[in-house]
Protein backbone atom coordinates (compact mmCIF):
# COMPACT_ATOMS: atom_id res chain seq x y z
CA UNK A 1 0.00 0.00 0.00
CA UNK A 2 1.25 3.25 -0.85
CA UNK A 3 1.74 5.94 1.67
CA UNK A 4 -0.85 8.28 0.28
CA UNK A 5 -3.34 5.62 0.67
CA UNK A 6 -2.03 4.81 3.95
CA UNK A 7 -2.85 7.86 5.28
CA UNK A 8 -6.19 8.17 3.41
CA UNK A 9 -7.08 5.01 5.58
CA UNK A 10 -6.04 6.26 8.89
CA UNK A 11 -7.94 9.81 7.68
CA UNK A 12 -11.40 7.93 7.15
CA UNK A 13 -10.23 5.42 10.26
CA UNK A 14 -10.45 8.79 12.55
CA UNK A 15 -13.42 10.67 11.02
CA UNK A 16 -15.73 7.19 11.99
CA UNK A 17 -14.68 7.67 15.39
CA UNK A 18 -15.30 10.95 15.25
CA UNK A 19 -18.69 10.61 14.06
CA UNK A 20 -19.29 7.68 16.43
CA UNK A 21 -18.34 9.86 19.39
CA UNK A 22 -20.42 12.49 17.66
CA UNK A 23 -23.76 10.71 17.86
CA UNK A 24 -22.95 8.54 21.35
CA UNK A 25 -22.91 12.50 22.83
CA UNK A 26 -26.03 13.39 20.90
CA UNK A 27 -27.78 10.04 22.13
CA UNK A 28 -29.54 11.70 25.45
CA UNK A 29 -28.69 10.30 28.67
CA UNK A 30 -27.06 7.69 27.16
CA UNK A 31 -25.24 6.48 30.16
CA UNK A 32 -28.10 7.02 32.36
CA UNK A 33 -30.55 5.46 30.54
CA UNK A 34 -27.98 2.32 31.38
CA UNK A 35 -27.94 2.79 35.03
CA UNK A 36 -31.69 3.04 34.87
CA UNK A 37 -31.96 -0.36 32.96
CA UNK A 38 -29.70 -2.07 35.57
CA UNK A 39 -32.43 -1.20 38.35
CA UNK A 40 -34.39 -3.22 40.08
CA UNK A 41 -37.57 -1.61 39.70
CA UNK A 42 -39.44 0.56 37.38
CA UNK A 43 -42.33 1.66 40.42
CA UNK A 44 -41.91 5.50 42.53
CA UNK A 45 -41.23 3.29 45.34
CA UNK A 46 -39.95 6.68 47.39
CA UNK A 47 -43.20 7.83 47.05
CA UNK A 48 -44.84 4.16 48.97
CA UNK A 49 -47.60 4.56 51.50
CA UNK A 50 -47.07 1.59 53.43
CA UNK A 51 -43.80 -0.96 53.81
CA UNK A 52 -43.48 -4.87 55.46
CA UNK A 53 -40.25 -6.12 55.85
CA UNK A 54 -39.36 -8.89 57.55
CA UNK A 55 -35.61 -9.87 58.55
CA UNK A 56 -32.64 -10.95 61.26
CA UNK A 57 -33.52 -7.71 63.43
CA UNK A 58 -37.47 -8.51 63.39
CA UNK A 59 -41.11 -8.11 61.51
CA UNK A 60 -41.57 -4.45 60.64
CA UNK A 61 -44.58 -2.42 59.14
CA UNK A 62 -44.61 0.93 58.32
CA UNK A 63 -47.35 3.37 56.99
CA UNK A 64 -46.96 7.14 56.05
CA UNK A 65 -48.56 9.51 57.56
CA UNK A 66 -47.54 12.75 55.71
CA UNK A 67 -44.84 13.93 53.39
CA UNK A 68 -41.57 12.45 54.92
CA UNK A 69 -43.61 11.07 58.24
CA UNK A 70 -44.26 7.60 58.91
CA UNK A 71 -46.14 5.32 61.76
CA UNK A 72 -44.55 2.49 63.17
CA UNK A 73 -47.66 -0.25 63.01
CA UNK A 74 -45.37 -2.86 64.08
CA UNK A 75 -43.82 -4.32 66.56
CA UNK A 76 -44.91 -1.53 68.34
CA UNK A 77 -47.48 1.99 67.51
CA UNK A 78 -45.44 4.87 67.39
CA UNK A 79 -43.44 7.15 65.45
CA UNK A 80 -41.26 5.70 63.24
CA UNK A 81 -37.92 7.47 62.13
CA UNK A 82 -38.85 9.57 58.56
CA UNK A 83 -35.11 9.90 57.93
CA UNK A 84 -34.13 5.93 58.37
CA UNK A 85 -37.18 4.84 56.05
CA UNK A 86 -36.56 7.56 53.45
CA UNK A 87 -33.20 6.35 52.93
CA UNK A 88 -34.32 2.92 52.73
CA UNK A 89 -36.82 3.80 50.19
CA UNK A 90 -33.87 5.44 48.07
CA UNK A 91 -31.36 2.56 48.24
CA UNK A 92 -34.53 0.47 46.63
CA UNK A 93 -35.13 2.93 43.82
CA UNK A 94 -30.99 3.17 42.98
CA UNK A 95 -29.98 0.08 44.09
CA UNK A 96 -28.40 -1.68 40.62
CA UNK A 97 -28.77 -5.42 39.77
CA UNK A 98 -24.83 -6.53 39.12
CA UNK A 99 -26.28 -9.59 37.13
CA UNK A 100 -29.79 -11.37 36.47
CA UNK A 101 -30.52 -14.58 35.73
CA UNK A 102 -31.46 -16.09 32.24
CA UNK A 103 -35.54 -16.26 32.54
CA UNK A 104 -37.61 -19.45 32.52
CA UNK A 105 -37.81 -21.95 35.58
CA UNK A 106 -35.73 -21.92 38.44
CA UNK A 107 -34.95 -24.98 39.88
CA UNK A 108 -35.78 -25.20 43.81
CA UNK A 109 -32.43 -26.23 44.34
CA UNK A 110 -30.61 -23.78 42.63
CA UNK A 111 -32.75 -21.13 44.85
CA UNK A 112 -32.14 -23.53 47.71
CA UNK A 113 -28.46 -22.75 46.80
CA UNK A 114 -28.98 -18.90 47.16
CA UNK A 115 -30.42 -19.05 50.18
CA UNK A 116 -33.89 -17.99 48.78
CA UNK A 117 -35.62 -20.99 49.33
CA UNK A 118 -35.51 -19.48 52.84
CA UNK A 119 -35.08 -16.05 51.92
CA UNK A 120 -32.53 -13.91 54.98
CA UNK A 121 -35.09 -10.89 54.25
CA UNK A 122 -38.53 -10.18 53.08
CA UNK A 123 -39.48 -6.35 51.82
CA UNK A 124 -42.65 -5.13 50.39
CA UNK A 125 -43.22 -2.17 49.34
CA UNK A 126 -46.72 -0.56 48.07
CA UNK A 127 -47.43 2.15 46.18
CA UNK A 128 -50.38 4.04 43.98
CA UNK A 129 -49.05 2.14 40.55
CA UNK A 130 -48.35 -1.57 42.30
CA UNK A 131 -46.15 -3.55 44.55
CA UNK A 132 -42.52 -4.67 45.04
CA UNK A 133 -41.17 -7.44 47.05
CA UNK A 134 -37.99 -7.99 47.43
CA UNK A 135 -36.03 -11.11 48.73
CA UNK A 136 -32.84 -11.95 49.85
CA UNK A 137 -30.37 -15.06 50.12
CA UNK A 138 -27.04 -15.32 50.94
CA UNK A 139 -24.08 -13.03 49.74
CA UNK A 140 -22.22 -13.81 46.23
CA UNK A 141 -18.66 -15.54 46.52
CA UNK A 142 -17.49 -12.18 45.31
CA UNK A 143 -17.89 -9.44 47.88
CA UNK A 144 -20.35 -6.72 47.05
CA UNK A 145 -23.13 -8.78 46.19
CA UNK A 146 -26.63 -10.41 47.46
CA UNK A 147 -28.34 -13.07 45.77
CA UNK A 148 -32.61 -11.58 45.27
CA UNK A 149 -35.87 -12.69 43.96
CA UNK A 150 -37.54 -9.60 43.07
CA UNK A 151 -40.98 -9.20 41.96
CA UNK A 152 -42.44 -5.76 40.80
CA UNK A 153 -45.51 -4.88 39.10
CA UNK A 154 -45.89 -5.06 35.29
CA UNK A 155 -41.78 -6.69 35.06
CA UNK A 156 -42.59 -9.79 36.39
CA UNK A 157 -40.33 -12.02 38.41
CA UNK A 158 -36.62 -12.71 38.14
CA UNK A 159 -33.50 -13.70 40.12
CA UNK A 160 -30.46 -11.21 40.05
CA UNK A 161 -27.03 -10.35 41.88
CA UNK A 162 -27.95 -6.81 43.34
CA UNK A 163 -25.35 -4.81 45.64
CA UNK A 164 -25.45 -5.42 48.80
CA UNK A 165 -25.94 -2.25 50.33
CA UNK A 166 -29.33 -2.99 49.85
CA UNK A 167 -29.54 -5.48 52.58
CA UNK A 168 -27.66 -3.14 54.91
CA UNK A 169 -30.31 -0.65 54.58
CA UNK A 170 -32.60 -3.34 55.88
CA UNK A 171 -30.94 -4.49 58.84
CA UNK A 172 -31.54 -2.24 61.53
CA UNK A 173 -33.22 -2.83 64.76
CA UNK A 174 -36.12 -0.97 66.21
CA UNK A 175 -34.43 1.50 67.97
CA UNK A 176 -32.81 2.46 64.47
CA UNK A 177 -36.48 2.64 63.13
CA UNK A 178 -38.23 4.31 65.44
CA UNK A 179 -38.91 8.02 65.65
CA UNK A 180 -35.63 8.72 68.65
CA UNK A 181 -37.41 12.07 69.56
CA UNK A 182 -39.55 12.20 72.45
CA UNK A 183 -41.53 15.05 71.90
CA UNK A 184 -41.25 16.50 68.94
CA UNK A 185 -43.69 20.45 69.15
CA UNK A 186 -44.98 22.60 66.76
CA UNK A 187 -42.75 25.25 68.17
CA UNK A 188 -44.36 28.01 66.38
CA UNK A 189 -47.88 26.69 68.06
CA UNK A 190 -47.05 26.72 71.42
CA UNK A 191 -48.70 28.76 73.73
CA UNK A 192 -47.71 27.76 77.49
CA UNK A 193 -44.19 26.18 78.73
CA UNK A 194 -43.97 24.58 82.65
CA UNK A 195 -41.58 22.97 84.70
CA UNK A 196 -42.53 21.36 87.38
CA UNK A 197 -39.11 20.64 89.51
CA UNK A 198 -40.01 19.92 93.43
CA UNK A 199 -41.63 22.92 94.91
CA UNK A 200 -40.35 24.96 91.62
CA UNK A 201 -43.29 25.80 89.60
CA UNK A 202 -42.29 27.89 86.07
CA UNK A 203 -44.85 28.73 84.40
CA UNK A 204 -44.77 31.09 81.09
CA UNK A 205 -47.13 31.18 78.51
CA UNK A 206 -48.05 33.65 75.23
CA UNK A 207 -50.95 35.96 75.20
CA UNK A 208 -51.03 38.62 72.36
CA UNK A 209 -47.74 37.28 70.35
CA UNK A 210 -45.98 37.76 73.57
CA UNK A 211 -44.56 35.37 76.20
CA UNK A 212 -44.44 36.35 79.61
CA UNK A 213 -43.38 34.55 82.82
CA UNK A 214 -46.06 34.27 85.43
CA UNK A 215 -44.27 31.49 88.13
CA UNK A 216 -42.23 32.08 89.81
CA UNK A 217 -42.06 35.66 89.55
CA UNK A 218 -44.07 38.16 87.30
CA UNK A 219 -41.93 39.47 84.34
CA UNK A 220 -41.45 39.97 80.40
CA UNK A 221 -40.13 36.75 78.87
CA UNK A 222 -37.40 36.94 76.05
CA UNK A 223 -38.98 35.62 73.05
CA UNK A 224 -36.09 34.16 71.85
CA UNK A 225 -34.74 32.44 74.46
CA UNK A 226 -38.28 30.65 74.98
CA UNK A 227 -38.31 29.07 71.63
CA UNK A 228 -35.21 27.95 72.40
CA UNK A 229 -35.65 26.06 75.27
CA UNK A 230 -39.15 24.59 72.77
CA UNK A 231 -36.30 23.25 70.54
CA UNK A 232 -34.22 22.19 72.72
CA UNK A 233 -37.29 20.20 74.03
CA UNK A 234 -38.38 19.04 70.56
CA UNK A 235 -35.14 17.81 69.57
CA UNK A 236 -34.12 15.93 72.55
CA UNK A 237 -33.62 12.12 71.10
CA UNK A 238 -33.55 9.08 73.28
CA UNK A 239 -30.47 7.70 73.55
CA UNK A 240 -31.78 3.76 74.37
CA UNK A 241 -35.43 2.54 74.93
CA UNK A 242 -35.65 1.18 78.28
CA UNK A 243 -39.34 -0.65 77.70
CA UNK A 244 -41.92 -0.22 75.14
CA UNK A 245 -44.14 -1.16 77.95
CA UNK A 246 -43.86 0.28 81.19
CA UNK A 247 -43.41 -1.70 83.75
CA UNK A 248 -42.43 -0.81 87.38
CA UNK A 249 -42.16 2.64 86.84
CA UNK A 250 -40.59 2.94 90.71
CA UNK A 251 -37.56 1.61 89.38
CA UNK A 252 -37.18 4.54 87.05
CA UNK A 253 -38.03 7.67 89.79
CA UNK A 254 -41.08 7.87 87.21
CA UNK A 255 -43.92 7.20 89.49
CA UNK A 256 -43.28 10.64 90.97
CA UNK A 257 -41.39 12.34 88.53
CA UNK A 258 -38.42 14.27 89.72
CA UNK A 259 -38.95 17.25 86.86
CA UNK A 260 -41.61 17.83 84.06
CA UNK A 261 -41.65 19.65 81.02
CA UNK A 262 -45.45 20.40 79.84
CA UNK A 263 -46.19 22.46 77.08
CA UNK A 264 -49.84 23.30 76.02
CA UNK A 265 -51.28 24.08 72.36
CA UNK A 266 -55.18 24.09 71.02
CA UNK A 267 -56.32 21.98 72.78
CA UNK A 268 -53.52 19.70 73.11
CA UNK A 269 -50.84 19.18 75.93
CA UNK A 270 -47.65 17.11 75.95
CA UNK A 271 -45.29 16.26 79.26
CA UNK A 272 -41.97 14.99 79.31
CA UNK A 273 -41.10 13.19 82.66
CA UNK A 274 -37.67 13.11 84.24
CA UNK A 275 -36.66 10.19 86.41
CA UNK A 276 -33.60 8.97 88.44
CA UNK A 277 -29.88 8.65 87.10
CA UNK A 278 -29.22 5.36 85.09
CA UNK A 279 -27.16 3.82 87.84
CA UNK A 280 -24.70 2.06 84.95
CA UNK A 281 -24.58 5.65 82.43
CA UNK A 282 -24.58 8.05 85.31
CA UNK A 283 -24.96 10.81 82.80
CA UNK A 284 -28.19 9.73 81.50
CA UNK A 285 -31.16 9.83 82.93
CA UNK A 286 -34.30 7.49 82.77
CA UNK A 287 -37.64 9.70 80.93
CA UNK A 288 -40.86 9.10 79.74
CA UNK A 289 -43.55 10.96 77.97
CA UNK A 290 -47.00 11.40 80.07
CA UNK A 291 -49.42 9.86 77.83
CA UNK A 292 -47.61 6.67 76.12
CA UNK A 293 -46.11 3.81 77.75
CA UNK A 294 -42.05 3.57 76.66
CA UNK A 295 -39.40 4.21 79.18
CA UNK A 296 -36.37 5.75 77.75
CA UNK A 297 -32.64 7.14 78.41
CA UNK A 298 -32.45 11.16 78.10
CA UNK A 299 -28.63 12.94 78.47
CA UNK A 300 -28.42 14.45 81.38
CA UNK A 301 -26.52 17.56 80.85
CA UNK A 302 -29.39 18.32 78.29
CA UNK A 303 -31.83 18.14 80.77
CA UNK A 304 -30.09 19.86 83.60
CA UNK A 305 -30.04 22.97 80.76
CA UNK A 306 -33.63 22.43 80.38
CA UNK A 307 -33.86 22.54 84.08
CA UNK A 308 -32.75 26.20 84.31
CA UNK A 309 -35.24 27.71 82.28
CA UNK A 310 -36.29 30.10 84.48
CA UNK A 311 -33.58 32.29 83.85
CA UNK A 312 -32.75 31.12 80.94
CA UNK A 313 -36.23 32.55 79.20
CA UNK A 314 -36.67 35.72 80.99
CA UNK A 315 -36.18 38.98 79.70
CA UNK A 316 -32.84 40.14 80.76
CA UNK A 317 -33.92 43.89 79.21
CA UNK A 318 -33.47 46.57 82.23
CA UNK A 319 -35.93 48.40 79.71
CA UNK A 320 -38.92 46.35 78.07
CA UNK A 321 -41.51 48.72 76.84
CA UNK A 322 -40.17 50.66 73.89
CA UNK A 323 -37.44 52.20 72.29
CA UNK A 324 -34.90 54.79 72.97
CA UNK A 325 -36.14 57.05 70.06
CA UNK A 326 -39.73 56.49 71.42
CA UNK A 327 -39.29 58.21 74.58
CA UNK A 328 -40.55 61.24 75.55
CA UNK A 329 -39.21 62.54 79.09
CA UNK A 330 -37.49 61.50 82.03
CA UNK A 331 -37.79 61.83 85.48
CA UNK A 332 -35.11 61.53 88.06
CA UNK A 333 -35.88 61.68 92.06
CA UNK A 334 -33.21 60.85 94.57
CA UNK A 335 -29.43 62.74 95.48
CA UNK A 336 -31.54 65.74 97.39
CA UNK A 337 -32.91 66.59 93.86
CA UNK A 338 -36.01 66.30 91.37
CA UNK A 339 -35.92 67.07 87.33
CA UNK A 340 -36.93 66.20 84.23
CA UNK A 341 -35.17 66.05 80.92
CA UNK A 342 -38.03 66.63 78.29
CA UNK A 343 -38.27 65.94 74.28
CA UNK A 344 -38.67 69.28 72.40
CA UNK A 345 -41.90 69.28 69.74
CA UNK A 346 -40.76 67.24 66.96
CA UNK A 347 -37.89 65.36 68.52
CA UNK A 348 -35.56 68.63 68.14
CA UNK A 349 -33.58 67.99 70.80
CA UNK A 350 -34.09 67.81 75.08
CA UNK A 351 -34.46 70.51 77.46
CA UNK A 352 -34.47 70.19 81.19
CA UNK A 353 -36.89 71.54 83.59
CA UNK A 354 -35.99 71.76 87.30
CA UNK A 355 -38.74 73.82 89.70
CA UNK A 356 -39.83 76.45 87.51
CA UNK A 357 -36.49 76.51 85.25
CA UNK A 358 -35.97 75.28 81.69
CA UNK A 359 -32.79 75.23 80.22
CA UNK A 360 -31.60 73.46 77.14
CA UNK A 361 -30.15 70.56 77.75
CA UNK A 362 -27.05 68.66 75.79
CA UNK A 363 -29.24 66.57 73.48
CA UNK A 364 -26.18 64.71 72.51
CA UNK A 365 -25.51 63.20 76.13
CA UNK A 366 -29.48 62.65 76.72
CA UNK A 367 -29.40 60.24 73.43
CA UNK A 368 -26.49 58.54 74.17
CA UNK A 369 -27.28 57.63 77.70
CA UNK A 370 -30.64 56.74 76.59
CA UNK A 371 -28.87 54.39 74.03
CA UNK A 372 -27.04 52.56 76.36
CA UNK A 373 -29.93 52.07 78.94
CA UNK A 374 -31.49 50.17 76.45
CA UNK A 375 -28.58 48.02 76.09
CA UNK A 376 -28.23 47.26 79.87
CA UNK A 377 -28.82 43.38 80.86
CA UNK A 378 -28.94 41.75 84.28
CA UNK A 379 -26.31 39.86 84.93
CA UNK A 380 -28.72 38.09 87.40
CA UNK A 381 -31.88 38.40 88.95
CA UNK A 382 -32.64 37.96 93.30
CA UNK A 383 -35.77 38.04 94.74
CA UNK A 384 -36.79 40.70 97.11
CA UNK A 385 -37.81 39.17 100.76
CA UNK A 386 -35.53 41.53 102.09
CA UNK A 387 -35.51 44.76 99.83
CA UNK A 388 -33.12 46.29 102.74
CA UNK A 389 -30.56 44.04 102.20
CA UNK A 390 -30.47 45.67 98.31
CA UNK A 391 -30.53 49.07 99.40
CA UNK A 392 -34.18 49.20 97.81
CA UNK A 393 -36.32 50.15 100.75
CA UNK A 394 -34.92 53.53 100.49
CA UNK A 395 -34.01 53.49 97.02
CA UNK A 396 -30.61 56.12 96.12
CA UNK A 397 -32.69 57.40 92.77
CA UNK A 398 -35.58 56.25 90.88
CA UNK A 399 -35.72 56.93 86.86
CA UNK A 400 -39.34 57.22 85.26
CA UNK A 401 -39.58 56.57 81.61
CA UNK A 402 -42.04 57.94 79.66
CA UNK A 403 -43.39 57.35 76.43
CA UNK A 404 -46.05 59.46 74.50
CA UNK A 405 -48.28 58.41 71.72
CA UNK A 406 -51.31 56.20 71.94
CA UNK A 407 -49.92 53.82 74.60
CA UNK A 408 -48.58 55.81 76.96
CA UNK A 409 -46.39 53.82 79.12
CA UNK A 410 -44.49 54.39 81.75
CA UNK A 411 -41.69 52.32 83.20
CA UNK A 412 -39.79 53.11 86.19
CA UNK A 413 -36.57 51.33 87.60
CA UNK A 414 -35.26 51.71 91.08
CA UNK A 415 -31.19 52.05 92.07
CA UNK A 416 -30.30 50.49 95.14
CA UNK A 417 -26.84 49.57 96.78
CA UNK A 418 -23.61 49.35 94.90
CA UNK A 419 -20.74 46.99 94.76
CA UNK A 420 -17.64 47.97 92.88
CA UNK A 421 -19.70 46.42 89.79
CA UNK A 422 -23.14 46.44 90.29
CA UNK A 423 -26.03 47.81 91.68
CA UNK A 424 -29.13 46.45 92.64
CA UNK A 425 -32.16 46.98 90.68
CA UNK A 426 -35.89 46.97 90.69
CA UNK A 427 -38.23 48.15 88.01
CA UNK A 428 -41.77 48.80 87.39
CA UNK A 429 -42.59 45.84 85.21
CA UNK A 430 -41.13 43.01 86.60
CA UNK A 431 -41.26 41.24 90.40
CA UNK A 432 -37.99 40.78 92.25
CA UNK A 433 -34.73 42.41 91.52
CA UNK A 434 -32.04 42.32 89.49
CA UNK A 435 -27.97 42.56 89.24
CA UNK A 436 -26.95 44.95 86.48
CA UNK A 437 -23.40 46.43 86.10
CA UNK A 438 -22.33 49.80 88.12
CA UNK A 439 -22.12 51.57 84.89
CA UNK A 440 -26.05 52.12 84.80
CA UNK A 441 -25.48 54.35 87.98
CA UNK A 442 -22.52 55.19 86.75
CA UNK A 443 -23.67 56.78 83.76
CA UNK A 444 -26.20 59.35 85.13
CA UNK A 445 -24.61 62.79 86.49
CA UNK A 446 -24.40 63.47 90.20
CA UNK A 447 -26.60 66.14 89.59
CA UNK A 448 -29.30 67.93 87.02
CA UNK A 449 -26.68 70.55 85.94
CA UNK A 450 -24.98 67.21 84.40
CA UNK A 451 -26.85 67.25 81.44
CA UNK A 452 -26.82 70.77 80.84
CA UNK A 453 -24.33 71.70 77.45
CA UNK A 454 -20.82 72.20 78.25
CA UNK A 455 -20.63 74.60 75.86
CA UNK A 456 -20.19 78.36 77.68
CA UNK A 457 -21.79 80.65 75.16
CA UNK A 458 -25.32 79.43 74.35
CA UNK A 459 -25.93 78.49 70.49
CA UNK A 460 -28.94 80.56 70.53
CA UNK A 461 -26.72 83.80 71.28
CA UNK A 462 -25.86 84.03 67.90
CA UNK A 463 -22.90 86.01 66.04
CA UNK A 464 -20.61 88.52 68.12
CA UNK A 465 -20.50 91.84 66.75
CA UNK A 466 -18.93 93.58 69.99
CA UNK A 467 -16.81 92.45 72.67
CA UNK A 468 -15.78 94.59 75.93
CA UNK A 469 -12.73 92.70 77.79
CA UNK A 470 -12.06 94.16 81.19
CA UNK A 471 -8.81 92.63 83.18
CA UNK A 472 -7.91 94.92 86.11
CA UNK A 473 -7.79 98.35 85.13
CA UNK A 474 -7.26 97.34 81.78
CA UNK A 475 -10.13 97.63 79.67
CA UNK A 476 -10.49 97.48 75.76
CA UNK A 477 -13.73 97.39 73.89
CA UNK A 478 -13.62 95.72 69.99
CA UNK A 479 -16.47 96.30 67.59
CA UNK A 480 -17.04 93.72 64.19
CA UNK A 481 -17.50 96.28 61.16
CA UNK A 482 -19.98 95.12 58.16
CA UNK A 483 -17.01 93.63 56.61
CA UNK A 484 -16.29 91.25 59.52
CA UNK A 485 -13.39 93.27 60.32
CA UNK A 486 -12.65 93.65 63.93
CA UNK A 487 -11.42 97.28 64.87
CA UNK A 488 -10.58 99.09 68.33
CA UNK A 489 -13.48 101.29 69.29
CA UNK A 490 -11.31 104.14 70.09
CA UNK A 491 -9.83 104.73 66.65
CA UNK A 492 -10.04 102.64 63.33
CA UNK A 493 -6.66 100.75 64.06
CA UNK A 494 -7.63 97.05 62.78
CA UNK A 495 -7.46 94.52 65.64
CA UNK A 496 -7.39 91.16 63.51
CA UNK A 497 -6.79 88.53 66.72
CA UNK A 498 -10.17 89.59 68.18
CA UNK A 499 -11.69 87.33 65.52
CA UNK A 500 -9.47 84.14 66.89
CA UNK A 501 -10.36 84.98 70.51
CA UNK A 502 -14.18 85.36 69.37
CA UNK A 503 -13.91 81.89 67.81
CA UNK A 504 -12.39 80.36 70.37
CA UNK A 505 -14.45 81.95 72.93
CA UNK A 506 -17.99 80.54 70.77
CA UNK A 507 -16.03 76.68 71.64
CA UNK A 508 -15.34 77.30 74.88
CA UNK A 509 -16.58 74.58 77.01
CA UNK A 510 -16.60 74.30 80.81
CA UNK A 511 -15.61 71.08 83.06
CA UNK A 512 -18.61 70.63 84.71
CA UNK A 513 -21.33 72.96 85.89
CA UNK A 514 -21.90 73.74 89.76
CA UNK A 515 -24.04 75.64 91.64
CA UNK A 516 -22.92 79.52 92.38
CA UNK A 517 -20.67 79.79 94.76
CA UNK A 518 -21.25 82.26 97.47
CA UNK A 519 -19.22 85.76 97.13
CA UNK A 520 -16.71 84.70 99.80
CA UNK A 521 -16.02 81.44 97.44
CA UNK A 522 -15.87 83.70 93.89
CA UNK A 523 -13.65 86.39 95.35
CA UNK A 524 -12.12 88.97 93.64
CA UNK A 525 -13.10 88.89 89.67
CA UNK A 526 -10.38 88.30 87.63
CA UNK A 527 -11.65 88.90 83.66
CA UNK A 528 -14.77 90.21 82.49
CA UNK A 529 -16.16 90.02 79.20
CA UNK A 530 -19.12 91.26 78.05
CA UNK A 531 -20.50 90.34 73.97
CA UNK A 532 -22.74 92.03 71.95
CA UNK A 533 -24.94 90.67 69.55
CA UNK A 534 -28.14 91.20 66.68
CA UNK A 535 -30.77 92.89 68.09
CA UNK A 536 -29.35 94.16 71.34
CA UNK A 537 -28.15 90.98 72.93
CA UNK A 538 -25.61 91.22 75.77
CA UNK A 539 -24.55 88.68 77.47
CA UNK A 540 -21.61 89.25 80.55
CA UNK A 541 -19.42 86.59 81.98
CA UNK A 542 -17.22 86.91 84.43
CA UNK A 543 -14.26 84.49 85.64
CA UNK A 544 -13.44 84.81 89.35
CA UNK A 545 -10.99 83.56 91.55
CA UNK A 546 -8.87 80.58 90.72
CA UNK A 547 -9.55 77.26 92.11
CA UNK A 548 -5.66 76.59 93.37
CA UNK A 549 -5.22 74.50 90.16
CA UNK A 550 -4.30 77.60 88.05
CA UNK A 551 -8.75 77.26 87.01
CA UNK A 552 -11.11 79.40 88.01
CA UNK A 553 -15.28 79.77 88.50
CA UNK A 554 -17.22 81.40 85.21
CA UNK A 555 -20.53 82.70 85.60
CA UNK A 556 -22.67 83.74 82.76
CA UNK A 557 -24.76 86.95 84.23
CA UNK A 558 -28.67 86.16 84.87
CA UNK A 559 -27.82 82.64 85.21
CA UNK A 560 -28.18 80.04 88.41
CA UNK A 561 -25.31 78.00 87.74
CA UNK A 562 -21.66 78.92 87.46
CA UNK A 563 -19.04 76.85 85.58
CA UNK A 564 -15.55 75.83 86.15
CA UNK A 565 -12.53 76.17 83.93
CA UNK A 566 -9.24 74.90 83.74
CA UNK A 567 -6.00 77.01 83.96
CA UNK A 568 -5.33 76.72 79.99
CA UNK A 569 -8.86 78.64 79.37
CA UNK A 570 -8.13 81.28 82.30
CA UNK A 571 -4.57 81.72 80.89
CA UNK A 572 -5.96 82.73 77.54
CA UNK A 573 -8.94 84.92 78.64
CA UNK A 574 -6.98 86.86 80.54
CA UNK A 575 -4.79 87.93 77.41
CA UNK A 576 -6.10 90.78 75.55
CA UNK A 577 -8.15 90.10 72.66
CA UNK A 578 -6.95 92.68 70.09
CA UNK A 579 -3.03 91.05 71.11
CA UNK A 580 -2.32 87.87 68.79
CA UNK A 581 -1.94 84.69 71.23
CA UNK A 582 -0.49 81.46 70.53
CA UNK A 583 -2.97 78.85 69.22
CA UNK A 584 -4.35 76.38 71.66
CA UNK A 585 -2.74 72.96 72.32
CA UNK A 586 -4.53 70.51 70.51
CA UNK A 587 -6.45 68.03 73.18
Amino acid sequence: MSTRSLLVAVGLMVLMLGALSFLQKKVPGTERMAKEARRITDLPVRDADRIELKGPKGDFAFRKKGEGAWDLEKPIQGAADGTTVGRLLSEVQFVESLQTLPPGKKEGALLQSFGLGQPTRTLVIRTKEGELRVETGRDTPIPGGVYARIQSAGQGERIAVVQNQLAEAMDKDLTEWREKRVMPLPVSDVQELLLHQGTLEVEVKKKEGKWSILKPVEAPADPTAVEGVLGEISALKATRFISDFGGDLALYGLNAPAQSFETRWGGTNRILQIGLSDPKETNQVFAKVADQTAVFLLPKPAIEGLGKMADRVRDRRLVTLGQAGQIDSVEFSGKGEEYRLEKLPGGTGWRLLFGASSRSADGARVDKWLDSLMEIRANRFLPTEDPARMGLTKPRQSITLKWGGATNRVETIQLGDETKEEVFVRGSTTSGAMVVPVALARGIPESRLGWLPKKLIPSEFGPVEGLIWSVGGNRKEYRAGADGRWKARSGDAEAAPVSNFVSRLDGLEVERWTGVPSKAELGKSEVEIVLEGKGDKRLKLTVSKGKGDGGAVVRLEGQEVAGLLDRTAVGWLRQDPGVAQDKPAQR
